[in-house]
């Protein structure tokens, strides 16, 4: 009888040992599946007064190629061009305006050291605009841009379902969650207030796979 017992208590500690370890081994399992879940769901964050940055610049150029062609059908005899001349003036103006006051912002903290927005050169071409977005996009603004909207188009000018949402990151620092799920190329439409020129919208070219 007392040997039955020992026997009966040896494999009742063996088998809470197994249950625990199977527990442990279950957890450990879940975390490792969930960091990794978490992982792969953090993007990169977009460097927002860079993108910012090169998107206005794009969009200047645009504009002062389309001024270029206007301004010669004025020199044809189109005075009806005249008005909208003055407006992309009046654009390209504001334009510069918040560029110079991105350049002026003191670069948010990263895990590493990032630098004041990089300036465009005529002769190179490093001033690409277009961002690849994913169903969760994260952009670090800093503390001193006052965001107010979000939108996205399709090539369609069409705009799109999608929410944004800002977020503080480690640092404290602001940003921005943009969720999505628009596949293909578009035109983000960020609006930004500032004192000096009150309300002003950004167009960053988009695409998705």
């Amino acid at each position: 009888m007392k040997k039955m017992t020992l026997v009966t208590l040896f494999l009742s500690l063996a088998t809470l040992w197994s249950c625990s370890n199977a527990e442990q081994t279950s957890e450990e399992e879940l975390t490792s599946i969930t960091a990794k879940a978490l992982k792969e769901e953090v993007e990169e964050p977009l460097y927002g007064l860079q993108m910012y940055y090169t998107s206005t610049e794009a969009e200047i150029r645009r504009l002062e190629t389309l001024k270029t062609n206007l301004v010669a059908e004025q020199e044809k005899g189109n005075s009806k061009v005249l008005e909208q001349i003055e407006s992309i003036q009046k654009q390209i103006e504001n334009l510069t305006r918040f560029n110079k006051y991105l350049i002026s912002l003191k670069p948010p903290k990263g895990l590493k050291p990032l630098p004041p927005p990089q300036p465009c050169f005529s002769d190179e071409n490093n001033c690409d605009p277009e961002q690849k977005i994913s169903p969760k996009t994260v952009v670090l603004l800093g503390n001193d841009l006052n965001l107010i909207n979000v939108i996205i188009k399709n090539q369609e000018n069409e705009v799109i379902k999608m929410e944004y949402q800002p977020i503080k990151d480690s640092f404290g620092q602001a940003s921005i969650v943009i969720k999505s799920e628009f596949r293909g190329a578009g035109v983000m439409l960020t609006t930004f207030k500032t004192k000096e020129l009150g309300e002003i919208t950004i167009p960053t070219p988009v695409i998705s796979e």
